[in-house]
């Protein structure tokens, strides 16, 4: 038996006469069975101040520990949205044993007039995987759901909070909540002004948090109970900062991500196209697939794959609700296995994951899809293609056109970086994004040494009937009509890292076709590609030694985006996350450690 990367309990839920939640892990009530929702508002909400906490603030940040049924966030949802939306409102918190969905709903079943949050919460729910999941029910609002033990999660969390919900079971039922180490991150992770509300007056608690900074004072308990603790530390809150007016470089899938993790901040960025061809600003493949990466990393580079791809799925979900629909027909992927060792692997990587079943579970079968699979598979239900020009489409919508700016510059500028083209400057600008896939290197020379070219070429097949996606060290696609009335699946894709990179569109080249046949035959026996049209897609991807992108802070303003490889759709949408989080100066979605896995400087370079 494999240990899980990451450790997530299970809450074995006791449901009363009452119809209140227990759980049987603690042996502790979730929410007073008279009116928990009475409860909720007196002890948080009009702890921290109630709708005033939201006052002269473009952003607010309230953090909590043990999400429990989800209600006090459903009641800080609902009191915000009676304050008029008074800005953005993010809400973080700290999970370790997570109610399904069902529970949840069976859990907010008292609450009629919580319904409607209620069930946009349900819908909106992860998987219970271990880490950090960022989901927005509706505009304007952002859940930051930590899904572990709470001393390693706040561990991992940069953020500043406006207000603080501590609501673990009893300290005496759940001590690790209220540790002295739990405390001191709270104390990390607040700010001059930040207030805090628990149920709680225990001793412990109020001489930690006094340790940590806060100053402590009791207050009236909420019905029979006598006292609870409020909290706050010393200060005024800081003005709310300066918002950026970020430049992207690139009109790839990072840039466009980027540009719309902006806008869901409320923060117009510009997008600028460095090459009208599909040389330049990322994929151009017409089909991608986005599948997770089975691996038995213990560290970032693991953790990485299930955070990345899990955010992908819930990207394009939401893209697609706003828009056109961008995942292909059937949805899904199934990753065959091609030989014994490989179905063991797959089932030692499955465990170690500790993902639940419904997002990802191997097929003990001879056939898949029609196929021979002599060695079954595992099926991803939330993977599959995407069509790129549907996608595009949304997104396009959503934050305008890219400005098309051939023979692209930057320079330094007296206040930030100047963006010319053609001899003429097209901007100003002190926060500028370089995500501009293989040319990344053009404007970020620093990165050249530490990151490659490598070319990549998929090919066009007949029509498959109607058949899923496959991965099997290469992929097959779904059937896709291109915007020029062909239907057809995609296949490959060749990674040849001695090819020569240069200006204009890549060429097809008969070598790799010929090697994308040679894989599809000897990893896929049984699938037909029927006659080739002939054609298909060549471009360029950025890769790094490590396999890990770069995102972060380059220095002086200049920010990147860039090295995504072969898994550009699949990655981007997290990483578009974070950096927007970091240049708005909002919490980050993502662990601390990932992060600093991800940083440009990572194999230095002289400045």
């Amino acid at each position: 038996m494999i240990a899980a990367r990451d450790w997530l309990g299970t809450p074995s839920l006791d449901w009363g006469d009452d119809g209140a939640p227990r759980s049987g892990a603690f042996g502790d009530i979730y929410y007073d069975p008279a009116d928990g929702l009475a409860e909720t508002r007196f002890v948080f909400l009009d702890g921290v101040g109630g709708a005033d906490l939201f006052r002269g603030r473009s952003h607010t940040t309230i953090a909590e520990t043990g999400f429990g049924t989800g209600l006090n966030f459903l009641a800080a949802w609902d009191l915000w949205l009676k304050a008029g939306r008074p800005g953005h409102l993010t809400y973080i918190s700290v999970e370790g044993y997570p109610l399904t969905p069902a529970e949840m709903a069976q859990a907010h079943a008292p609450f009629a007039e919580l319904a409607p949050l209620s069930r946009q919460l349900v819908a909106a729910l992860p998987p219970s995987v271990p880490g950090f999941h960022l989901v927005e029910p509706e505009d304007g609002l952002r859940l930051l759901l930590l899904y572990g033990a709470a001393g390693e999660m706040l561990r991992q969390l940069e953020a500043r909070a406006d207000a603080w919900f501590l609501d673990g079971f009893a300290p005496s039922r759940n001590p690790d909540l209220w540790s002295d180490e739990v405390l001191r991150e709270i104390g990390r992770l607040s700010g001059p002004g930040t207030r805090l509300a628990t149920f709680t007056a225990a001793g412990a608690v109020r001489r930690g948090l006094t340790a940590a900074g806060f100053e402590v004072r009791k207050a009236p308990g909420f019905a029979g109970k006598r006292e609870r603790l409020l909290a706050q530390m010393p200060g005024t809150s800081a003005a709310d900062p300066a918002r950026p007016s970020p430049v992207i470089v690139g009109d790839g899938i990072a840039g466009r991500l980027l540009a719309r993790a902006f806008h869901r901040r409320g923060i117009g960025a510009r997008i600028l196209a460095p090459a009208a061809t599909d040389t330049g600003s990322g994929s151009r493949n017409p089909v991608p697939l986005v599948t997770p990466r089975l691996t038995l990393h213990p560290g970032a580079y693991g953790r990485l794959q299930d955070q990345a791809w899990l955010a992908a799925t819930r990207c394009y979900d939401a893209i697609a609700a706003a828009g056109r629909p961008v995942w292909l027909d059937p949805r899904g992927a199934t990753a065959i296995a091609r030989e014994s060792g490989d179905a063991d692997r797959q089932r030692r990587q499955l465990e170690f994951a500790g993902w639940p079943a419904e997002i990802g579970a191997r097929l003990e079968t001879d056939r898949i899809g029609g196929l021979p699979a002599p060695y079954g598979g595992v099926h991803f239900p939330a993977a599959g293609g995407l069509d790129r020009a549907a996608l595009f489409e949304n997104l396009q919508h959503l934050t305008g056109p890219a400005e098309i700016c051939p023979d692209l510059s930057i320079l330094r500028g007296t206040d930030g970086w100047q963006v010319a083209a053609g001899g003429r400057r097209v901007i100003e600008t002190d926060c500028l994004i370089v995500a501009a896939g293989a040319l990344t290197t053009d404007f970020l020379p620093e990165l050249a040494p530490v990151a490659n070219r490598v070319r990549g070429q998929v090919e066009f097949a007949a029509p498959g009937n109607g058949g899923p996606a496959f991965t099997f060290g290469s992929y097959l696609t779904p059937d896709i009509t291109l915007p020029d009335g062909r239907t057809l699946r995609a296949f490959g894709a060749t990674f040849n890292r001695d090819a020569e990179f240069g200006d204009g569109a890549a060429p097809m080249l008969g070598a790799e076709s010929e090697e994308n046949l040679r894989q599809l035959r000897d990893r896929l026996p049984g699938f037909d590609p029927g006659d080739l049209p002939g054609d298909g897609w060549a471009g360029w991807r950025l890769t790094t030694r490590d396999r890990l992108p770069y995102c972060g802070p380059v220095g002086d303003g200049r920010f990147v985006l860039a090295g995504l490889g072969s898994r550009g759709f699949t990655h981007a949408p997290l990483m578009a996350d974070w950096l927007a989080a970091l240049v708005a100066g909002d919490p980050l979605p993502l662990r601390r450690d990932i992060a600093e896995a991800l940083s440009p400087r990572r194999f230095g370079w002289a400045d």
